[in-house]
Order: C-alpha cells, then sequence, then structure tokens
C-alpha cells in the first residue's frame, strides 16, 4: 500500500524545506489557512510586537518525582498545551550529548536528498514510520509549513529496524 501511496502522492509533494529554499516569494496558497479556520488567539502581530508579555512555560519534569507537586506540573504541562501550544522541560534527565547527537541525527536525515526521504512518504497516518508535511498531503486542502518524520519507538528494539538507514547515524 505504501508504494500505491507514495505514487499517487509524489508528483504534488512538495516539502516546506524544499520551498523555504528555491527562494519562492510567496507562500503557496496550499499553505494559507482560511480566514474562518484561523487561530483567533493572538494578534497578528504577536511575535514582533515588543510588548507582547507572553513567555514560554518553563516546566520541571523532576517535580513529577514529588508526589505533592505531581498534579501541579501536571496540569502546568495541560495549561501550556492549551493556552500557548508548546512549552520548555527542565530536568527532564535527557543529557545534553543525547540531545545533540539526536538533533544532528535529524538535521542530516532533513538534509539528504528528497529521493532518499520519499522512501518513507506516505499518506497513512498509521504506518510506523513517515516523512511528510501534513497528515494526507492528497486530501489536505491546507498543508502544513513543516517537514516531519514521525516514528514508533517503544519499545525500541520493536520498531528501530524500521527507522531510515540514511543516514547511518539516524538509527
Amino acid at each position: 500500500m505504501r508504494g500505491e501511496e507514495l505514487r499517487s502522492s509524489e508528483s504534488s509533494f512538495t516539502s516546506a524545506m524544499a520551498l523555504t529554499q528555491s527562494g519562492a516569494l510567496h507562500v503557496p496558497q496550499h499553505y494559507v489557512l482560511p480566514p474562518s479556520q484561523r487561530p483567533n488567539i493572538y494578534p497578528t502581530n504577536v511575535l514582533i510586537n515588543p510588548s507582547c508579555t507572553t513567555s514560554l512555560p518553563i516546566i520541571d519534569l523532576s517535580s513529577l518525582q514529588n508526589p505533592s507537586l505531581r498534579s501541579q506540573v501536571i496540569d502546568e504541562i495541560r495549561i501550556a498545551c492549551k493556552e500557548i501550544g508548546f512549552f520548555q522541560l527542565i530536568h527532564h534527565g535527557v543529557s545534553p550529548l543525547v540531545m545533540k547527537d539526536a538533533l544532528d541525527a535529524a538535521a542530516e536525515f532533513f538534509n539528504l536528498p528528497m529521493e532518499e526521504k520519499m522512501l518513507l512518504g506516505s499518506d497513512n497516518v498509521n504506518e510506523p514510520v513517515r516523512y511528510g508535511t501534513s497528515l494526507n498531503h492528497v486530501k489536505d486542502k491546507v498543508h502544513f509549513w513543516r517537514d516531519f518524520i514521525k516514528q514508533y519507538s517503544h519499545p525500541i528494539s520493536k520498531w528501530i529496524h524500521l527507522w531510515p538507514s540514511k543516514p547511518p547515524s539516524y538509527r
């Protein structure tokens, strides 16, 4: 099934990274949400407005180990997800070296030729490893301005053999 999906979507697939690197002067229409579907949470100039007081939530994950703070941390995560959409975790236990290696491997993957990345392209959201920009590139009327690779990883022994073999550092 993956091959059929890839053939059907390959001709219309353009990654956000490729569009950015092409020097396009305008955002293609299939990346623009109709006004009725745009979020109304923040003014359009929130990112360039120096008076904006919204700050990035920073959540201390080590507090989950403290029974008296656990529900507070969970609530902080809930609020950050609901109101801002993202947050920064600190004291999560992942070493800086592991994080750097993961970011380096991801950068290497996204810098591969499109043909290599498209080996993992699929419109099937249930694929355990999948490269794309949107949930369903063929059917989605509006695409996300992002490129992603999704992979199942727990337990790692069950899924790692499906992860990309290029670049070698990825696995």
